[in-house]
Formats: structure tokens, C-alpha cells, sequence
């Protein structure tokens, strides 16, 4: 036999051995066809109404007025503590940073700072309400979240400058 006849032999061996790979193999093979949620609109539904849904885990007055009723109660502490604290901040002006008018200033304006701590965490509280009331808060909750919110700010604004005032090192 010459080269080409074997070659050609080969050929034909090859196909009939390949050939039973190209015939049914008992599985079926999923259908291209469009499955029934592709036919689905994709539309938005039209609102039943305009009312905004309540969220499920909407605060309660009783959550509301607990937290407010701990930043109020703080808020005394503070005014308390402010007047304290500035009287120290202003015996400890112009001295040195390691006198003792100095180190109870800095005494005094950490106590300070720790009465502010209900009224941070009241106004913590309200912004997880406000959270979890998705973007749509009772008027009680915007309201005691505006005016904890706006405690806060005070309260902020008179540590910072009395910290502000006391030289630091």
C-alpha cells in the first residue's frame, strides 16, 4: 500500500470511529426558546395611592418621647456644667500648660464633654427611627429629631469654644 492509500484508510477509520459522537445521545438540551418570566412586562405597577407606607418597624411615641426626655433631662447637666467649665477655662488662661489652673480646665471640659453623651445618643437613636422609617418620619419623630438635632449643635458649639479658648500644648 503507498502512503496516500493508508493515509486515506485513516481517514475512513477516524470517521467511522467519530461517527457514533455525532448521533442522538438520549439528553435532552434546554430550549431556546424565551422562558415565561422573560415574557413578563417590565413595567412599573401603577401606585395604589399616593399615602406613604408605613414602615413595619415604624418608632413609637413611647420611643420617641424616652429619647427626647433623656436629652432634655442631660440638657441641665450641661448648663451646669458649662458655667463650671468656663470658669475654669478662665482661671487657667494665660497659664502654663502643666499648672494645676490648667489641668482642672481640662478636667473640667472632660466632664463637660460626658454630659453631653445622652444627648448624642438620643439624637443617634432618632437617626436610626428616621432610617427605619424609610424617608417618610411621623411629624413627632422630625420634630424631636429637629429639635434634639438642634440641642446638639448648641451644645457642640459652646464645648468647642471653650476648648477652643484653653491653650493647648
Amino acid at each position: 500500500m503507498d502512503r496516500t492509500s493508508k493515509s486515506a484508510l485513516h481517514a475512513a477509520l477516524l470517521m467511522l470511529v467519530m461517527l457514533p459522537g455525532c448521533g442522538q445521545t438520549g439528553q435532552t438540551y434546554p430550549s431556546l426558546a424565551p422562558r415565561p418570566v422573560e415574557k413578563l412586562s417590565i413595567e412599573e405597577p401603577a401606585p395604589e395611592s399616593s399615602e406613604p407606607i408605613p414602615a413595619a418597624n415604624a418608632p413609637t411615641d413611647a420611643q420617641i418621647a424616652t429619647q427626647t426626655a433623656a436629652a432634655e433631662s442631660a440638657r441641665g447637666r450641661f448648663t451646669e456644667e458649662l458655667a463650671a467649665a468656663k470658669r475654669a477655662v478662665s482661671s487657667a488662661s494665660g497659664k502654663a500648660v502643666d499648672s494645676e489652673a490648667w489641668v482642672a480646665a481640662q478636667q473640667a471640659l472632660s466632664r463637660l464633654d460626658q454630659t453631653r453623651g445622652p444627648v448624642t445618643t438620643a439624637l443617634a437613636s432618632l437617626d436610626e427611627m428616621m432610617v427605619a422609617a424609610g424617608g417618610a418620619p411621623s411629624p413627632a419623630l422630625a420634630d424631636a429629631w429637629a429639635k434634639i438635632s438642634a440641642l446638639d449643635d448648641e451644645q457642640r458649639t459652646a464645648f468647642n469654644a471653650l476648648t477652643a479658648a484653653l491653650t493647648q500644648p
